[in-house]
């Protein structure tokens, strides 16, 4: 194989990677400062929900598009949170809770998320306000496990 060859097949690819992240990220927005809606949580007093996700993840996809960007396109719904993308593994810049420079990747390791899809509800401060949703647990009962988490962690900056 040529190296033009191999440069074609690897812009190609890169080209279908490009496509493949930002329909993925369309849906929801990927951290990019999370200082910033780290204020914006405090502000508003809602909570940060964190879909940690890796690309190509059929799971991921489903939570993605069959529950957060429902929610999110909701008007009653989209109000209660803030909403958010990690992409694990990936060292995707993002500016931390603290204002320091680091990845999507680190924020990740930091959280102990070794696989996803995994779902996390946070304080502005990134302080964890309800139980992870780890994987897809009951299909059928996704949703209802989501609301519930969401309810949760809305209650417990209530009380703050």
């Amino acid at each position: 194989m040529t190296d033009r060859r191999r440069f074609l097949l690897a812009l190609a690819a890169l080209g279908l990677a490009w496509r493949a992240r930002a329909s993925a990220g369309s849906t929801i927005p990927l951290a990019a400062d999370l200082r910033a809606d780290g204020r914006l949580s405090r502000e508003r007093r809602e909570p940060i929900v964190i879909l940690f996700s890796l690309p190509g993840c059929p799971y991921c996809e489903i939570v993605r598009r069959s529950h957060l960007a429902p929610m999110l396109r909701d008007p009653a719904s989209a109000g209660r949170m803030i909403v958010r993308q990690v992409d694990v593994g990936i060292e995707e810049p993002v500016t931390g809770f603290g204002g320091e420079r680091t990845t999507h990747a680190a924020v990740a390791r930091a959280h102990g998320v070794r696989f996803a899809p995994v779902v996390a509800f946070w304080d502005g401060e990134g302080r964890a306000l309800a139980e992870p949703l780890k994987g897809m647990l009951l299909p059928d009962f996704y949703g209802a496990y989501l609301e519930d988490a969401i309810a949760s962690a809305r209650a417990k900056l209530a009380g703050r």
